[in-house]
C-alpha cells in the first residue's frame, strides 16, 4: 500500500489526472451519429465498395480541399496564447511546451490522416454532381449501427462530424483545452515531467480532433461526416495509389463493420441521370453476386433520385 504524501510535498495524483484527462478526451470524441449516412459514388466505386466491403479512405494530401486539417490552426494557436497569459506552474509549462512545439507538431506534420467522406445530406443535386458520375452513380445509405469499431492492428479510425464554423471551432477547443488546464492545476502545484507530458499529450490530441474535423464554411452543404484513420506506426500495411487525371491519389482501404459481417446498407439510390430499370437490374445483381439476400438488415431499400434529369 502507498503511503500518504507529506504536507511539505506538491500535491500529485497521477492515475487521478489520468482519469480526468481520459474523460476530457471522451467528452470531445462524442458524437450524435444519423440513423444514415450517405456516400456519393460512381458505379466502380460502388462495386469496389460492396465486393470488399471497404472503403478508400484518402490521404488528407491528396483531397481536393487545399486547407485540409489546416483550416483551425490559427485558432488553435491563439487560445492556447491567451490561456498562457494567465497561467502558472504546470499549466504555464504546459502551454509554453505546446506554443513551441506545435508548428512542428500540428497533424500534417507528424503523421498521414486518411479521410472516408459521408454526408447526411440524402439525394443532394450536387453531390450528385461532383462525386457521383455527374448523376450517373449512386448514393449508398449505410445504417449506423451501434456497435464495436471493427479493430485492426495496424490502425485506428474514428468517425467525425465536420465543423464548418470558426466561431464553434474557437469555443470548443476554449471549452476543453480550458478543462485541461484546470485538471492540471488541481492536480499538480509544481511542473513534474510526468504531468507536462500527459498534459501535453491532451492538449495535442484535442488540437488533432480539432484539425481533422474543421473545414472552411464553403464546403458546409456537404454536411459531412468523415472517417478519419491513421496507420500505427510499427505497421506492416502500405497505402494503395491511383491516378486521377495527372495526379497520384494516396489511400487507405478501411472496414465500417467487423470483418465477418456486411455493409449494412439502409437504401442505396440510383442517381437520376441513369435508366433506373437497367440500373435496378443491375444493383440487384451485384448486391447478390457479394452475399446479400432481401429481407436481412444489410439489404438496401433501392430508390431512385427524386432529382429530375439534367442531361
Amino acid at each position: 500500500m502507498r503511503s500518504k504524501p507529506r504536507r511539505s510535498e506538491p500535491r500529485t495524483d497521477p492515475l487521478a489526472l489520468d482519469g480526468i484527462l481520459d474523460a476530457i478526451e471522451r467528452d470531445v470524441f462524442e458524437l450524435d451519429v444519423p440513423e444514415v449516412l450517405y456516400h456519393y459514388t460512381t458505379w466502380e466505386g460502388a462495386r469496389g465498395i460492396i465486393t470488399s466491403q471497404q472503403f478508400w479512405a484518402t490521404a488528407h494530401d491528396c483531397t481536393n480541399d487545399d486547407a485540409e486539417l489546416l483550416s483551425a490552426d490559427e485558432v488553435i494557436i491563439q487560445v492556447a496564447t491567451e490561456l498562457r497569459k494567465k497561467a502558472i506552474g504546470t499549466v504555464a509549462g504546459v502551454l509554453d511546451l505546446f506554443l513551441q512545439s506545435y508548428p512542428e507538431r500540428q497533424v500534417t506534420k507528424v503523421m498521414t490522416v486518411y479521410i472516408a467522406c459521408f454526408s447526411a445530406a440524402r439525394d443532394d443535386e450536387e453531390q450528385w454532381k461532383k462525386y457521383a458520375d455527374n448523376g450517373r452513380g449512386l448514393c449508398l445509405g449505410l445504417r449506423m449501427i451501434n456497435e464495436a469499431v471493427p479493430k485492426d492492428r495496424n490502425s485506428g479510425s474514428n468517425l467525425m462530424k465536420v465543423d464548418y464554423s470558426e466561431s464553434s471551432w474557437r469555443k470548443s477547443v476554449t471549452k476543453h483545452f480550458g478543462i485541461i488546464c484546470s485538471a492540471l492545476s488541481r492536480a499538480q502545484v509544481l511542473p513534474t515531467h510526468d504531468n507536462l507530458k500527459r498534459g501535453l499529450s491532451a492538449l495535442n490530441r484535442v488540437a488533432a480532433y480539432a484539425s481533422i474535423s474543421a473545414k472552411r464554411s464553403q464546403w458546409q452543404a456537404e454536411q459531412e461526416f468523415r472517417l478519419a484513420a491513421i496507420l500505427h506506426p510499427d505497421s506492416r500495411t502500405t497505402q494503395g495509389e491511383r491516378r486521377s487525371g495527372e495526379k497520384t491519389i494516396r489511400y487507405l482501404p478501411v472496414r465500417v463493420r467487423p470483418l465477418w459481417k456486411r455493409i449494412a446498407f439502409a437504401e442505396i439510390i440510383l442517381g437520376p441521370n441513369q435508366n433506373s430499370a437497367t440500373g435496378g437490374t443491375r444493383l440487384m445483381q451485384l448486391l447478390a453476386d457479394n452475399g446479400y439476400t432481401a429481407g436481412e438488415m444489410e439489404f438496401p431499400n433501392i430508390t431512385v433520385s427524386a432529382i429530375p434529369r439534367w442531361d
